[in-house]
């Protein structure tokens, strides 16, 4: 099973709000611990967001170069 990795591709939704935050994403940064962030870096705006709240990250493609 393929884990989200930095550099992948994703679309991020708020489920208990229903809203989507962006439809298609790199990830920057994958939290690792209480009280981190995850950092995402949207693909058509270049807006970059950081993310701490519950959400579903959803992949839609593996970084280039991802074995």
């Amino acid at each position: 099973m393929d884990e989200i990795e930095v550099g992948d591709i994703v679309v991020v939704n708020f489920h208990n709000v229903m809203s989507t935050l962006t439809k298609r994403a790199e990830v920057l940064r994958v939290p690792h611990a209480t009280g981190d962030s995850w950092r995402f870096k949207d693909t058509d705006k270049g807006v970059i967001h950081y993310v701490s709240e519950g959400c579903t990250i959803t992949l839609l493609e593996k970084r280039k170069g991802a074995c």
